[in-house]
Parts: structure tokens; C-alpha cells; sequence
């Protein structure tokens, strides 16, 4: 049997596996996956075009900023991307950091995935922060931790299944405040 007929196997058991999990889904989960373009199986494309190098980025990108994020942004000083260093930082040499950090992590395909969701791509598989948790057999705070350090240290804006900085103060206050609260229901 030949490639071209095994891949094309592949492709009729995945489309046919893809068209039963959509049937399966609740009709306003249908109803977003049509709104994405995602309703159909796509196993035309096996090797990288520009064309759907630029139809992923456009998917991949961060939503419009709300005017909160906007004044987020002003609030705060703008960090500084490897990419746009004013010293001598060379591609070569943000792409070896990115690596060293990776083979560094105790746990190297964890902070590959958290890298990957800090930047949206994982949006395109349409996994969240918990599910890419449970499949590496971590929290989801420890997961959320990993991809905002990644987001920090390139100066990524929040991806869509993010919270923004701004609401994760928030959240962080609200959570020591009930703490707090819990602590002084305690001691009474």
C-alpha cells in the first residue's frame, strides 16, 4: 500500500470521525463551529502554504482591544519584544533563548504547549487552558501561570482564551479579600 492510499485512509477516517464528533455537540456549539468556518473536516492540506500560513495567523489573532485594554496599555510602560530590541539581539538569538528555555523545563513538552497557547495557536485546535492542564497532569492555575510567564517574557498580548491583566488583578484581589474574610470568620 502506498502513502497516497494510507493518507488517504487516514483522511476518510478522520473526516468521518470529525463529522460524528460535530453531530454530537450541542446545536449553539454547532452554531459557533459554523460561525468559525470550522463545521467541516479540512483533510485537503498536508503540507504548508502560504495561504493557510495567513488564514491561521488571521485565526490565531488577538480580538480587537476593548477600551479597557486599551487603557491597560496605556497604564503600563510597553515591554520591550525580542523583536523590536534596539541592542544587538538577533533572531538566532531569541530563537536559541526560546529553545534553552524549553530544553531547561523539567517538563519540556508542558512549556512548549504553554508557549504555544500564549501565542493563540492552540486556538486553532480549540483547546483551553484546562484541557491542556489535565492532558499534562497539572492544575489550571499552574498551567495559566506557565503561559503567562511565556506572555510576559515576549511581550505577548493576552491570547482569546486569556484573561487580561487587568482582570487577573482583579480576580487575585477578590480571592485575598475572601481569604481574608474566611481567616477573621475563623479566628472569631
Amino acid at each position: 500500500m502506498s502513502y497516497a492510499d494510507r493518507q488517504a485512509e487516514r483522511d476518510a477516517s478522520y473526516t468521518t470521525a470529525y463529522r460524528e464528533w460535530v453531530a454530537s455537540l450541542p446545536p449553539e456549539e454547532r452554531a459557533a463551529l459554523e460561525a468559525g468556518g470550522l463545521c467541516e473536516p479540512d483533510a485537503t492540506r498536508h503540507t504548508s502554504t502560504r495561504q493557510h500560513d495567513e488564514a491561521t495567523l488571521d485565526r490565531t489573532a488577538a480580538p480587537e482591544p476593548t477600551p479597557d485594554d486599551l487603557a491597560e496599555q496605556a497604564d503600563e510602560s510597553v515591554p520591550v519584544s525580542p523583536s523590536t530590541s534596539t541592542d544587538t539581539t538577533t533572531a538566532a538569538d531569541v530563537l536559541a533563548s526560546f529553545c534553552a528555555r524549553i530544553r531547561a523545563h523539567p517538563h519540556p513538552l508542558l512549556a512548549f504547549d504553554a508557549a504555544c497557547f500564549a501565542s493563540g495557536l492552540m486556538d486553532i485546535e480549540g483547546l483551553s487552558e484546562s484541557a491542556l492542564a489535565k492532558r499534562h497532569g497539572v492544575t489550571r492555575a499552574a498551567f495559566s501561570k506557565l503561559v503567562i510567564q511565556w506572555a510576559d517574557l515576549f511581550g505577548l498580548k493576552p491570547s482569546r482564551g486569556m484573561r487580561s491583566k487587568r482582570a487577573r488583578r482583579a480576580y487575585r484581589q477578590a480571592r485575598l479579600t475572601s481569604l481574608a474574610q474566611h481567616h477573621d470568620q475563623a479566628a472569631a
